[in-house]
């Protein structure tokens, strides 16, 4: 009986250490939300351009994923909403864009595909956190680019995909 106890105590432990290791995702997706009204809100919500731009940008993130993040303003919010219409099984869920560290902590721990939208300044910050790649330049401007990091045995790998701008976002613009 003795020597059982400490057989079944590493088994224990190595069943609590384990069950504690999680994967990281093998993809991550990021994206700066879509284009906001131009207004003196703090908040804005998206331009009509914006909506056409969010459902674009669903269609480039290819399978399914299991959580959507946006931070607390309404523009990443709805983008969020827009794609996770194309996510059924996807979780829609809030972060502190303040605390990016807790973010990282938070999709390190998931181990299927996740997208996190973002603003100019957060999207690239939370690129080099999760992967140590040098982050993209995203400006005031720049919508309808959806960044993926994938996952190999050599760390994450930074690819980009940018959407054709809707007609609605063309014309205005004239």
């Amino acid at each position: 009986m003795l020597n059982k106890v400490p057989v079944f105590v590493a088994v224990l432990l190595l069943g609590c250490f384990t069950s504690t290791l999680r994967a990281a995702p093998s993809e991550i997706y990021l994206l700066r939300h879509a284009e906001k009204l131009t207004s003196k809100d703090k908040d804005p919500r998206l331009s009509p351009c914006g909506v056409a731009q969010a459902q674009a940008m669903a269609k480039l993130i290819p399978g399914s994923l299991s959580t959507i993040y946006h931070s607390g303003y309404q523009r990443t919010r709805q983008t969020a909403q827009q794609i996770g219409l194309t996510q059924p099984g996807a979780k829609i869920d809030l972060y502190n864009a303040a605390d990016l560290a807790h973010l990282v902590t938070r999709i390190q721990q998931q181990d299927a595909a996740v997208l996190v939208v973002g603003h100019s300044n957060t999207t690239p910050e939370l690129v080099h956190l999760l992967s140590k790649l040098t982050a993209p330049t995203i400006t005031e401007q720049d919508y309808g680019v959806v960044y993926q990091l994938k996952h190999s045995e050599q760390g994450y790998s930074l690819f980009s995909f940018s959407i054709k701008q809707p007609s609605i976002c063309l014309s205005s613009k004239t």
